[in-house]
């Protein structure tokens, strides 16, 4: 049971891509338990083409698309193994990532694992890596970490591309049934800090990541992703920042609201444009919700990354790049 690990799939609409992501999951050098896949209602077949090529699959079929984090859960429920490896459907793992990922749980603090993530299923010279885990600032801003470093057990998040995890730690702290997309991996973060646990990532361990292949591409891609993460950013500020921290989080998160709104005008995605006001609704929930759950604490904030502004900049292209 040391070494053992069921892999956790969300698929919708993957058809075209899943079949790839399972020959890979199978020619692991440690084969899973059982892999289980949640498929959220997809209308392309995707369902029947698991049941005729992959019948030892563990499928639930879903009437309908209830997101990531949702899935996931159901997904979960069925997990027995020791460790679980979420990934993605449009993800193709190396055969020894799983091991790899398994052999870095030396620590009993340590609950997430990041493999080296790379984007494009096209193995070139110089890949480019798409995350190597990830950072969540002080500012509640989420983004992933693209160097070539070494090991680390002191991530302040993770990349929910492609993770492996204590089963019984994450079916007690569960995604947040909340969101639809985006942002799961922040509140997983605050609520394995908040137990004074860890985040890693392994880098021998490899997989590589098609990206958004279920999401809208280009201008509306960008518009989609923003709308649905800033809703659930401002969520997680309100539950979970310590009162005096949320104030600076808000101005800078207000500012970047106002640029959000104007990217919105520029490229005429008006529907969007209602972020305005759910976004402070989403924080304003997180804020009434706080109090059932005792989130004032304020040892957990330390382990976020400070926010520096330049650093924002850097990334901006990266998060705007028309895909």
């Amino acid at each position: 049971m040391q070494n053992s690990y069921d892999v956790a799939i969300v698929n919708f609409n993957g058809r075209n891509i899943i079949g790839k992501c399972l020959d890979s999951v199978y020619k692991s050098t440690i084969l899973p338990r059982k892999v289980i896949i949640y498929d959220n209602g997809s209308r392309d077949g995707s369902a029947e083409l698991l049941k005729k090529k992959y019948s030892q699959v563990d499928l639930i079929e879903g009437k309908t698309n209830i997101g990531f984090a949702r899935g996931n859960n159901e997904a979960l429920k069925r997990a027995t193994s020791k460790f679980v490896f979420f990934i993605n459907n449009d993800v193709v793992l190396d055969k020894n990532c799983a091991q790899a990922l398994l052999a870095g749980f030396k620590d009993k603090k340590i609950v997430v694992l990041n493999p080296m993530i790379y984007r494009g299923w096209k193995i070139k010279k110089n890949q480019p890596v798409y995350a190597f885990g990830a950072v969540l600032d002080r500012c509640g801003f989420n983004y992933g970490l693209y160097d070539r470093g070494g090991d680390r057990n002191d991530l302040s998040c993770f990349s929910g591309a492609a993770f492996m995890a204590r089963t019984g730690v994450i079916k007690e702290m569960k995604f947040e049934q909340r969101f639809f997309l985006y942002y799961e991996e922040p509140d997983l973060a605050v609520k394995i800090f908040k137990k004074g646990l860890q985040i890693g990532r392994v880098k021998r361990a490899e997989c590589y990541h098609l990206e958004s292949y279920s999401s809208p591409r280009e201008i509306e891609g960008i518009a989609f992703r923003q709308f649905n993460s800033i809703q659930n950013k401002w969520y997680i500020l309100g539950k979970y920042w310590p009162c005096l921290q949320l104030l600076g989080a808000f101005v800078v998160n207000g500012a970047h609201l106002l640029y959000i709104m104007y990217f919105m005008i520029k490229h005429l995605k008006l529907i969007y444009l209602k972020i305005f006001y759910l976004a402070p609704i989403n924080m304003l929930t997180g804020l009434l919700h706080r109090g059932r759950t005792k989130t004032c604490d304020k040892a957990w904030f330390k382990r976020l990354d400070k926010a520096h502004p330049l650093k924002y900049l850097a990334i901006r292209q990266r998060v705007f790049a028309q895909k």
